[in-house]
C-alpha cells in the first residue's frame, strides 16, 4: 500500500508501455509476415525456385514470432510499468521473460543480415574477395550481437540472481553491458548502411538510364531505413543499467522488433517484382501461363533455372559482367518478359536482318543497276554473352 502511494505521489501509476509494446510487435510483425508470405510466394510459385536467403527469411520471421509471444508473457508480469508499482513476483518474472524475449529479438534483425549478402552476392555478382568480406562482416555482426544476449545473463554469478533477488550473487558492473551492446548496435548500424550503399554504388557503373538507377537503387537499397532505426535503437541501450528495467527497456523492446521487420521487408521488395506483375495484370492475361513464362525467363542456355533478376555466376567465365549486370538487373524495373522484347525487336525491324537461307529473295535483285538509289541499313548485333571478334565490343543477349 505505501509503495503504491510513493508511486503515485512520483505520478508514475499512468506510466504504462505494455500496451504499446505488444500493438507495436505485433503490428510490424504481421506487416512483414506479409511481404516475407509474398517473397516466398514469389520464389517457390512464381519463379519456382527458393534460394538461401529465403530460409534464412523465414528464420528471421520465426523468431520475431516468438519473440512478440515471450514479450506477450512478460507484459502480462507488468513488463512496460514501473517497478515501484510491482510486486516482488511480478517484478521478478518481468525481468526474467523480458532478457529471454532479447535472444529470439536479437536474432531477427541479425539473421536478415545474412540473407541480404545472399542476396546481393548473387544479383551484384561480386568478386570472391567481396563476397567474402560481405559474408564476414554479417558473420561477425551476427557473433557480435549475439554476445550482447552472453553478457547479459552471464553479468551475474548465479545467473538467476539476477531475476531472482532472494538469491545473493556476484554481478558485474552493467555498463559492462551497455557499453558492449552500444558497439554491437552500432556495428549493425553499419552493416546496415553497407549493404544499402554498395548496390547503389555497383548501378551507378552500369549503362542503364537514370530512371532505372534510381529505381533499383531505392529497391534494392531500403535496408538504409533500417540504418536509422538501429542508430535510435542504440541510444535506448543506457536502460540495460536501469533500476527500473522493465520500465526503461520498453522503448528498447519495441524498437528491436521494428528493425528486424524493417529489414525483413526491406531484403523482400527487390524479389516481388514478378508477383506485381500478376497483380497488376501486365501477365496475369497473357495467353501463356504465367509459371511457364518465368520458367522460360529464368532458364540459362544450359538448361538451369536462374533468377531473372540475378547474376549468375556463369558471367564471370563468359561474357563481360556488367553486360550481364545490365541486362539481368533492368528486369526488376522492366515489366516485359523476355519472349516480349524478342516479339518488340521483331515489330520494330522493318526488314529481316537474317534470311533462313544464304540465297537473296526473287524479288530483290541482288545487285541494284548502276545509278539506282541505294538504301542501306546498318545493324550491329551484341550480346553479353561473348564479343565481336571484329569490334572487340560486347554482344547483346538478344543476339
Amino acid at each position: 500500500m505505501a509503495a503504491a502511494e510513493s508511486a503515485a505521489g512520483l505520478n508514475i501509476i499512468d506510466h504504462d508501455k505494455g500496451p504499446a509494446i505488444l500493438a507495436t510487435s505485433i503490428t510490424v510483425t504481421a506487416l512483414s509476415t506479409l511481404f516475407v508470405a509474398a517473397r516466398l510466394f514469389t520464389r517457390a510459385r512464381i519463379i519456382g525456385k527458393l534460394y538461401l536467403d529465403d530460409y534464412f527469411i523465414s528464420i528471421s520471421m520465426i523468431c520475431s514470432w516468438v519473440t512478440v509471444g515471450i514479450t506477450a508473457k512478460a507484459v502480462s508480469y507488468g513488463s512496460g510499468r514501473h517497478a515501484a508499482l510491482l510486486t516482488e513476483y511480478q517484478f521478478s518474472h518481468a525481468i526474467l521473460w523480458t532478457m529471454v524475449a532479447f535472444l529470439p529479438g536479437i536474432l531477427s534483425f541479425a539473421v536478415p543480415k545474412l540473407a541480404v549478402v545472399a542476396l546481393l552476392t548473387r544479383m551484384m555478382n561480386p568478386s570472391r574477395t567481396h563476397a567474402v568480406i560481405m559474408w564476414t562482416v554479417a558473420i561477425v555482426c551476427l557473433i557480435s550481437l549475439m554476445g550482447c544476449v552472453g553478457i547479459l545473463f552471464g553479468q551475474c554469478t548465479p545467473t538467476h540472481s539476477t531475476w531472482t533477488f532472494s538469491v545473493k550473487g556476484e554481478c558485474w558492473s552493467p555498463m559492462i553491458l551497455v557499453n558492449y551492446s552500444i558497439y554491437a548496435g552500432s556495428f549493425s548500424a553499419f552493416t546496415d548502411l553497407y549493404f544499402a550503399v554498395y548496390p547503389a554504388i555497383v548501378l551507378c557503373g552500369l549503362q542503364l538510364n537514370i530512371r532505372k538507377k534510381i529505381a533499383l537503387s531505392c529497391a534494392l537499397g531500403i535496408g538504409s531505413v533500417a540504418t536509422i532505426v538501429a542508430i535510435y535503437k542504440t541510444t535506448r541501450i543506457p536502460g540495460l543499467a536501469s533500476p527500473d528495467f522493465v520500465y526503461d527497456t520498453a522503448d528498447l523492446t519495441i524498437w528491436t522488433a521494428i528493425e528486424g521487420s524493417t529489414l525483413m521487408i526491406a531484403s523482400s521488395i527487390p524479389i516481388l517484382k514478378p508477383l506485381m506483375d500478376l497483380v497488376f495484370g501486365r501477365r496475369a492475361f497473357s495467353s501463356n501461363d504465367s509459371n511457364e513464362r518465368y520458367e522460360k525467363y529464368d532458364r540459362s542456355r544450359s538448361g538451369k533455372d536462374e533468377s531473372g533478376v540475378e547474376l549468375s555466376k556463369r558471367s564471370r567465365k563468359r561474357g563481360r559482367p556488367m553486360d550481364t549486370a545490365i541486362s539481368q538487373l533492368e528486369t526488376a524495373v522492366d515489366s516485359t518478359s523476355y519472349e516480349e522484347h524478342r516479339k518488340s525487336a521483331d515489330q520494330d525491324s522493318q526488314t529481316n536482318i537474317v534470311s533462313s537461307t544464304s540465297e537473296p529473295p526473287a524479288s530483290v535483285p541482288a545487285t541494284p543497276p548502276l545509278g539506282a538509289i541505294r538504301r542501306t541499313d546498318r545493324v550491329t548485333v551484341t550480346t553479353s554473352y561473348g564479343e565481336d571478334p571484329e569490334r572487340g565490343l560486347p554482344m547483346s543477349r538478344w543476339g
